[in-house]
């Protein structure tokens, strides 16, 4: 078990680091659609030696970070959980498993990060693409000069990076900017509003669509409830884990997990209103054969057959002989005679060996040998909660002297008392296993009839050193008994060993019994009777007594026949014989109109089939009932699990049209995680049965989509450069202006003397100039910097700033870096060539887009002037 209680120190946890003594545990995560296992998450736990418990990152995870052991724990975890994954993914259920990590700032400090995962992932076997790396908000707050770096490189490996608790922070939505994000998980504080009913429904709602629209994966965290389920799959969310599925397991139970690949029970999926319609249903194109064509008549054929024997049978039943009938009485007595027998052997021989086991159990000879109060009370308590139907249950020291009873307040007052000369349980003694005594009255105002169960107390050498003794009510005895009167109507009798009377359908207990056939021989010779009643004996082994049944001859033959009237025979064949006929009579119409609508539906399966348009068939309810192969490919699973599952659970979008009919656009989550967008074409149809269903008709615009971005992207990039243009600069200085951003500075930069490279070396010269000049700024600036030239020799670069730099200084910079590559090149020879700069502050300086250009452009032909 997991100790989150405790806290390792930095000195415990480095020894356990070098002893090897981490342990991966694994947080799986299901596709909420189908059900199937697509990732784990590897989570640290560290086996403490000195407690030998398994101790949660709550209670070494602050102590690991100041110590700076974090990096080699985190090394630790990746190794060992990547060569687990990649042996999982070869089995069926494991093949597109992937794995993910969560990194701290001190991974990001090693330049050497990206170098490692490729390592791991050669020496594990396990694809990069198979890598997730989560990162939360924390992690990114705390991100400097270098990581963006380090993780566009993962990133650039094939590594998926994942945002993780994303909504939890206010930095969140900058975060996906200024990282390059694959996927995003939902905090569980979000996840658990869902299906709520409450306020905060809407807001958690509106979260799960925003990351949906963002085209990523998208990960729901914390399902720990049904609500949370379907409402993430009305909102089309894909994916999820929670403990609703399962808990982090270690890695022999994951392993159990994916090899029994079964459908988490809070992902399976149950039809909700009965059967879909018969379009569901696989259609065939066939026409009935003959022998489908015959089956109905041979079927009517035989069910009159059997109606005639039946009735034959009636007849000829009337005439069966008195002797069989009483066979049959006979027969049936000592049934219920056995079954009686049995039941009553079963209660008493029950309490026997429950009296036997507790007679020889640690905790009952050390009650009876200390004469501890508390010892015998707890040991008497659980003797009556071991034996049910038990009167009450009490101790006796080897003398016969009474030490306790239970329940006591029944009479409290014989405690103490000498009853060695009893013959409730001094027998016992004599023998191994419980004995059972005769039947007698308990000292009680009622006077209960009773018997006990006693069995003796040994020690370890044989010794007896007291007894146990648990009584048994007689008057539970007598109401079975009485009840197997009322159900049967026979007369019930048990005697014990004794011949005394434990029990009789008739109330009497107690009496010794006179009938021979309880005496004597013992049921010896005909069990059955003869004459005018009938009668059968049982043995009633544990008390070594008998139990009779008997029964009036008449009423014993009435009861086995039931009797039959030829009347009412005739009358059921007769109706029996008219349904045939109107079976037969509408069978025709019937197998009509079957093969009407197996044509109707071979019809609509074979258009499916040759549309190469993706399709799906549903009610209003939104319920898939068909799906044609193009669908199936486009989502990448089998098109017969597409049925009863939700449209919208696979169709993610905003702009859903009314149900009028309309197309949208909308974001396809396949299988296989790749993030399509579509566009769905809706219309209404009718169904078989007349009800009202939708046609979805999805077409793939990812390509379309794709090639609009990327000329997009062309349209903001000045082609001779390759950085940005005037859109994209504005567009840099509007997000950089949005309020609650971090710092950023405006940087322009001109090149002194550039129109005398164009004059003198001609306009080849002057590109290269300006292609060194882009090169140089992209290097030395950020991945989410902009860098744009604007004019011919003007550049303007959009930067954010630390805490501890001003503009001012981030310009020089700037300045000089281009210098020093200006004075290095090739033309600087011929034409030297300088570097004026401007800057102003995004914020402090203003947010209008056209005044931080106007400002930062005056103060570059101020810095200008001083040069000169």
């Amino acid at each position: 078990m997991a100790g989150a209680a405790q806290t390792l120190t930095a000195e415990r946890i480095a020894r356990a680091l070098d002893q090897g003594d981490v342990v991966v545990h694994y947080q799986p995560c299901y596709d909420l659609r189908t059900g199937e296992m697509v990732a784990v998450e590897a989570l640290a736990r560290i086996l403490d030696t000195e407690s030998g418990e398994l101790v949660e990152p709550s209670g070494f995870l602050d102590s690991l970070e100041e110590s700076g052991l974090v990096v080699r724990l985190d090394e630790l975890v990746l190794s060992a959980a990547a060569g687990q994954v990649a042996r999982w993914r070869g089995l069926p259920a494991g093949r597109r498993l992937c794995l993910a990590v969560n990194l701290s700032p001190a991974d990001l400090d090693d330049s050497m990060l990206p170098q490692r995962f490729r390592e791991v992932s050669e020496n594990s076997g396990l694809p990069l693409d198979a890598v997730i790396v989560e990162l939360t908000e924390t992690v990114l707050s705390r991100t400097g000069q270098g990581h963006e770096q380090v993780l566009a490189e993962l990133a650039g490996l094939g590594c998926n990076v994942t945002l993780d608790d994303f909504g939890t922070g206010n930095a969140s939505f900058d975060y996906l900017r200024r990282f390059r994000v694959d996927g995003v998980k939902i905090d569980r504080s979000f996840v658990q509003f869902l299906g709520s009913g409450g306020p905060h429904e809407r807001m958690a709602e509106s979260l799960v669509r925003f990351c949906l629209s963002l085209g990523v994966h998208v990960v729901a965290e914390g399902i720990e409830r049904p609500q949370h389920v379907a409402a993430l799959r009305r909102l089309g969310c894909p994916f999820g884990q929670g403990f609703l599925m399962s808990r982090p397991l270690d890695g022999a139970a994951l392993e159990a997990l994916l090899v029994a690949d079964r459908v988490p029970a809070a992902l399976a999926r149950t039809a909700e209103r009965g059967a879909l319609p018969a379009l569901t249903t696989a259609p065939t194109a066939a026409e009935p054969s003959v022998l489908e064509r015959l089956v109905p008549r041979v079927l009517a054929g035989l069910v009159s057959l059997v109606l005639v024997l039946v009735a034959v049978l009636v007849v000829e039943g009337r005439a069966d002989s008195d002797a069989s009938l009483t066979s049959a009485a006979r027969n049936r007595l000592e049934a219920i005679d056995s079954l009686a027998a049995r039941g009553v052997d079963l209660r008493l021989g029950g309490l026997r060996d429950a009296v036997t086991t507790f007679s020889r159990s640690d905790a009952v000879r050390r009650a009876v040998v200390t004469g501890d109060q508390d010892r015998m009370d707890l040991a008497l308590e659980a003797l009556g909660s071991a034996t049910t139907g038990s009167y009450n249950a009490s101790l006796y020291d080897a003398s016969g002297v009474m030490l306790d009873l239970a329940p006591p307040q029944r009479s409290p007052e014989v405690i103490g008392h000498d009853f060695s000369f009893r013959e409730w349980y001094l027998p016992a003694g004599r023998r191994d296993t419980a004995y059972v005594s005769q039947a007698y009255q308990l000292m009680t105002p009622e006077r209960t009839w009773a018997v006990a169960v006693a069995a003796a107390v040994r020690d370890p050498r044989g010794r007896i050193r007291g007894y146990v003794v648990a009584t048994l009510a007689l008057s539970g005895l007598q109401a079975e008994m009485e009840a197997v009167f009322r159900r049967y109507g026979v007369a019930v009798t048990v005697v014990d060993r004794h011949g005394t009377t434990l029990a009789d359908s008739g109330g009497r207990i107690g009496v010794p019994t006179s009938d021979p056939r309880l005496l004597g021989e013992r049921g010896r010779g005909d069990r059955s009777g003869t004459g005018e009643r009938l009668w059968a004996v049982s043995e009633v082994s544990s008390i070594g007594g008998w139990l009779l049944v008997e029964q009036d001859r008449d009423a014993a033959v009435g009861n086995a026949t039931g009797g039959t009237d030829p009347l009412l025979a005739g009358l059921v064949v007769a109706i029996g014989f008219v349904l045939v006929l109107l079976w037969l009579a509408t069978d025709a119409r019937r197998r009509r109109l079957k093969g009407d609508l197996r044509r109707a539906n071979a019809w609509l399966s074979s258009i499916l089939g040759a549309t190469p348009t993706p399709v799906l068939v549903s009610d209003t309810d939104g319920r898939v009932h068909q799906a044609n192969a193009a669908a199936a490919g486009l989502l990448g699973v089998p098109a017969d699990s597409l049925r009863g599952q939700t449209v919208g659970s696979w169709l993610t979008t905003r702009d859903q049209p009314a149900s009028d009919g309309g197309a949208f656009p909308a974001t396809v989550v396949t299988r296989d995680g790749d993030v399509r967008l579509v566009e769905v074409q809706l219309r209404d149809l009718t169904g078989p049965h007349g009800e009202p269903m939708r046609l979805h008709s999805l077409v793939d615009v990812t390509p379309h989509r794709e090639e609009q971005d990327r000329l997009r992207a062309q349209s903001r990039i000045d082609p001779l450069t390759g950085v940005a243009n005037r859109i994209g600069l504005q567009e840099a200085l509007a997000a950089a202006a949005a309020p609650g951003r971090s710092p950023h500075a405006l940087v322009m930069l001109d090149l002194d003397r550039f129109k005398s490279v164009n004059d003198d070396l001609g306009h080849a010269a002057g590109d290269s100039v300006l292609c060194a000049v882009a090169d140089v700024l992209g290097d030395a600036v950020q991945p989410d910097d902009t860098v744009a030239r604007v004019g011919g020799d003007e550049f303007v670069l959009v930067v954010r700033l630390d805490e501890r730099t001003s503009p001012g200084v981030v310009a020089e910079r700037l300045r000089g870096r281009v210098q020093e590559v200006l004075d290095a090149h090739p033309f600087a020879l011929h034409v030297p060539v300088g570097v004026s700069v401007g800057s102003a502050a995004v914020g402090a300086d203003g947010r209008d887009a056209d005044e931080l250009l106007r400002l930062a452009d005056a103060r570059m032909y101020e810095a200008k002037r001083r040069r000169r």
